[in-house]
């Protein structure tokens, strides 16, 4: 597999809501974000929407590896690991420390340029292990 567009840094964020308040940030180096504006028109006018993907490789050249987030478990304290699913957030860049739900309640799209929320998660495999992620949204 050729990684080798996957240069970009992004932050991920997954946040806990059921036991108070936790927001884990994972700092991700060699990814391929790509985001796009469409503008429709119709009859009523024009709408822009918006559209993402994200490729997270998962433990190619020292990346960190992908564990799914119902399931996570550590694979060891020298593994570096990140999970990511719907609901999350992502940053293009190196993203600010999240501390609260009102922080959280604010980081929003459409307040925070670079910021998008994922929609969808799929895992792809290679030689019957996980090779990468796609995330859009």
């Amino acid at each position: 597999m050729d990684y080798s567009l996957c240069n970009q840094t992004v932050t991920l964020y997954h946040a806990d809501l059921k036991n108070g308040f936790q927001c884990t940030r994972t700092l991700f180096r060699g990814a391929f974000f790509d985001a796009k504006k469409v503008q429709t028109v119709d009859k009523i006018g024009s709408k822009d929407s918006y559209s993402f993907l994200l490729i997270l490789p998962s433990g190619w050249d020292g990346r960190p590896v992908w564990v799914d987030a119902a399931a996570a478990q550590p694979l060891g304290t020298d593994q570096t690991v990140f999970s990511l699913a719907a609901g999350d957030k992502v940053f293009l860049g190196d993203g600010p420390e999240i501390s609260d739900r009102t922080d959280w309640g604010n980081f929003i799209p459409a307040s925070v340029p670079g910021l998008v929320v994922v929609k969808d998660v799929d895992v792809k495999y290679w030689r019957g292990a996980v090779c990468h992620i796609e995330a859009g949204g």
